[in-house]
């Protein structure tokens, strides 16, 4: 009797922790679309702002978007990114990481923008100050379903 009390007890903890644990998960599949749509969107946003010049010599090779449980968000990663113009000085940068925090279900805020390494001189200063709030704005209208 005294063993069969113990089981159940070890039932009910060992459930307890697996519904705990797997309600922290969320659902991979919902999150990895969900980045697919960020990446996508952010891809079209850097490209439009390289077309239309809105930051002076934006250029960049590849973007990536991962789930980030410690913001409720994404951490978001920008390879090979140059920035400023042969007039006002330019710079290329290994990557730039900023996170993508939710602000509701289905819109997000960026911020703690960084680039690596950091901008010496004022015309990258100033293109990544313009990408940080063309990026904020940009990303404050991104919606997913």
């Amino acid at each position: 009797m005294f063993r069969a009390s113990r089981m159940a007890l070890i039932r009910v903890v060992l459930f307890t922790t697996v519904t705990t644990l797997l309600s922290g998960c969320g659902d991979p599949v919902k999150e990895a679309k969900t980045a697919a749509q960020l990446r996508t969107k952010i891809e079209t946003a850097l490209s439009r702002m390289e077309v239309t010049g809105k930051v002076p010599g934006l250029a960049h090779r590849h973007v990536t978007v991962d789930p980030d449980s410690g913001i409720d968000g994404f951490a978001i990663k920008i390879y090979d990114l140059k920035l400023g113009t042969a007039e006002i000085g330019f710079q290329a940068f290994s990557e730039m990481t900023f996170s993508l925090s939710r602000s509701d279900a289905t819109h997000f805020m960026a911020s703690d923008f960084k680039l690596k390494p950091k901008p010496v001189a004022n015309g990258p200063k100033t293109s990544a100050e313009t990408l940080f709030e063309q990026l904020k704005n940009e990303t404050a209208t991104i919606k997913v379903d």
